[in-house]
């Protein structure tokens, strides 16, 4: 990038400039307002000389969701509660005739577990930019070669839950399973294979975070700060009233991280956890590794551009 705004410096300097001409203070100021993959972009520009123009704005790039049910699988899970709450029942029986506190079956959602969840992902990605336009060839021609940068949010991608707290009665069951400490208690849960509620992920556990009220979020992220190089056609203030612009690039906003929530069993703790691809596997290890090689961003614009000044 340093290269070429170098290499278009010189090939300006080599032109015949007049005194007027060499002057630096802005020339002349033009609005412009624009679509592509950026979304919809508004800025203001100046010109600098006849060689370069510069731009400052906003590209708002509009929400785009989806929505899909997944199967959390609690099948089975749902049976051993229910059978789990029978054989607590009779736990508590004898304990009462033997004179012994019994469990607090509130603890413990019974056979009401969810098995479909209603998830929406959304891609999000509105960005401010300042970019310096580069004309190597002056009045003659509108082509220019374009650096700056484009910043904003770095959460892009995001995935949750559709319903609130639409997954407290499984932080209500892992809670217990952990806490559960009456030996009694341990005994039925073992004796029925019960484990915390979640997916095994390579060397990962994902699970909701308690701390989360009953929801769930992953999300992935990108730098903030996104140094733009590209080429294109136009100026950004126009010769006369009204013109257009082109543009053709790329942001290079770096290898997009993925955090999910994850519990250490080893640690006996829950976070939103960045994950590496080589330690989740199968096929979600394919589809962080595919991920990972997005690493730039393509930027195609079409503006419209008017002079003011």
């Amino acid at each position: 990038m340093k290269n070429l705004l170098i290499a278009c410096l010189m090939l300006a300097g080599m032109q015949n400039m007049s005194a007027q001409e060499a002057t630096w203070a802005p020339k002349n100021l033009g609005v412009g307002i624009g679509v592509g993959t950026t979304g919809i972009a508004i800025d203001a520009s100046t010109t600098i000389h006849n060689y370069f123009g510069v731009r400052f704005g906003v590209d708002i790039m509009p929400k785009i969701k989806v929505n899909k049910d997944i199967n959390l699988k609690t099948e089975r899970a749902n049976k051993q509660l229910s059978q789990l709450t029978g054989e607590i029942n009779d736990l508590n029986t004898k304990l009462a005739a033997a004179g012994m506190e019994t469990v607090d079956l509130n603890r413990y959602p019974g056979g009401n577990l969810p098995n479909q969840m209603a998830v929406q992902g959304k891609f999000s990605n509105t960005t401010w930019h300042f970019l310096i336009d580069v004309y190597p060839f002056g009045k003659a021609h509108s082509f220019h070669a374009t650096v700056g940068a484009y910043f904003g949010s770095s959460e892009v991608i995001t995935l949750y839950n559709r319903e609130e707290g639409f997954l407290k009665p499984i932080n209500a069951y892992n809670n217990a399973y952990l806490s559960a400490t009456d030996p009694n208690v341990r005994t039925v849960i073992e004796q029925n294979g019960l484990t915390m509620i979640g997916a095994d992920m390579g060397d990962y556990f994902v699970t909701p975070n308690p701390a989360q009220n009953g929801n769930v979020n992953a999300y992935a992220k990108v730098n903030g700060f996104r140094p733009y190089l590209g080429v294109g056609f136009g100026r950004a203030v126009p010769k006369n009233r009204i013109g257009c612009q082109f543009d053709l690039g790329v942001q290079f906003w770096g290898k997009p991280d993925v955090y999910i929530p994850t519990y250490n069993k080893a640690t006996g703790t829950y976070q939103d956890e960045k994950i590496d691809a080589d330690r989740a596997g199968g096929d979600a290890g394919k589809v962080l590794k595919t991920i990972s090689k997005f690493s730039v961003y393509p930027v195609l614009n079409f503006r419209l551009v008017g002079r003011i000044l």
